[in-house]
């Protein structure tokens, strides 16, 4: 099996546990400004990016990338044939290094890590809420609000700790699966009529929802966790004005999983070398006889 050099920077600790695994594999590892963990310290650190990604075939960065490096500095000092992976990248950033024969994945439009990802994230939001709150979930109403990738496991792990859970959703057919699998369901037309009976509120919807008005039907001792990607979907800012138990939570698997998290990146930069040497998951490679 082909042993790669992969050059790792930036980030949380996902991305020192992800290192370690490399490592373990027998890669050759560059790091670069990564945290230390236990059993990474003193591995071969770089001063610069530049020389980080020098001799690499492979340049991971961090989960959301939000820009950690200039675009002009990836442009100047990725090369072709290089390959480049990270998460939520620009759109621009991507189509320019394309076009400059560096290839290019963002891991958080893989459906794949965005289903695993999800995981980490649905316990965080969890323990986000249990520690803001100082309740149980046991038996409280819950609503949630969205029913994708993030949300489906977010319910079963809330339905586990026996929570009433309700989905609020516009779309009938995951309306339909969300009862199926035991939950509630309400539109979000008629959301402001259910508000005030619920004691825990979940965001997975990446825009506005919970705005000011909303938030006046919540009632002041419920906990409101928004857990979607940017704009978020609940009014923080209005939140805090009003004396609501409201907090945004960005990044929750760095920061309650980042081990498990570390091992999603590495499993995923994996399949994605696999795919790019024409492997698919549970089946054999094509000989060159096929």
């Amino acid at each position: 099996m082909k042993q790669h050099c992969i050059a790792v920077f930036g980030g949380d600790a996902r991305q020192a546990h992800a290192a370690q695994i490399f490592l373990a594999a027998g890669w050759q590892v560059q790091l670069w400004d990564v945290p230390e963990i236990e059993g990474l310290q003193g591995e071969k650190t770089s001063d610069s990016f530049a020389q980080a990604i020098k001799d690499a075939d492979i340049v991971l960065g961090p989960v959301p990338f939000k820009d950690y490096i200039s675009t002009e500095e990836l442009i100047e000092l990725l090369q072709p044939g290089q390959i480049f992976i990270a998460g939520m990248l620009p759109k621009l950033l991507c189509e320019t290094l394309k076009q400059a024969g560096v290839a290019c994945y963002d891991l958080l439009l893989r459906q794949d890590f965005a289903v695993l990802n999800a995981i980490s994230t649905a316990e965080g939001a969890i323990a986000e809420a249990i520690s803001a709150s100082g309740g149980n979930l046991h038996l409280c109403p819950v609503l949630v609000l969205g029913y994708g990738r993030c949300a489906k496991p977010l319910i079963k792990k809330l339905q586990g700790l026996q929570a009433h859970v309700t989905v609020a959703t516009r779309n009938w057919d995951d309306a339909c699966a969300a009862i199926a699998n035991g939950c509630e369901v309400i539109d979000f037309t008629t959301m402001p009529f259910h508000l005030p009976r619920f004691g825990y509120i979940f965001n997975t919807v990446p825009a506005k929802i919970i705005d000011e008005n909303m938030l006046q039907g919540i009632s002041p001792e419920a906990t409101i966790i928004d857990i979607a990607s940017a704009p978020g979907g609940v009014d923080i800012e209005a939140a805090k004005r009003m004396g609501r138990n409201a907090h945004l939570c960005p990044s929750l698997p760095g920061k309650y999983a980042p081990r498990s998290s570390g091992e999603c990146i590495a499993q995923t930069v994996r399949i994605i070398l696999d795919e790019r040497e024409g492997h698919a998951w549970g089946r054999k490679p094509k000989s060159a006889s096929d």
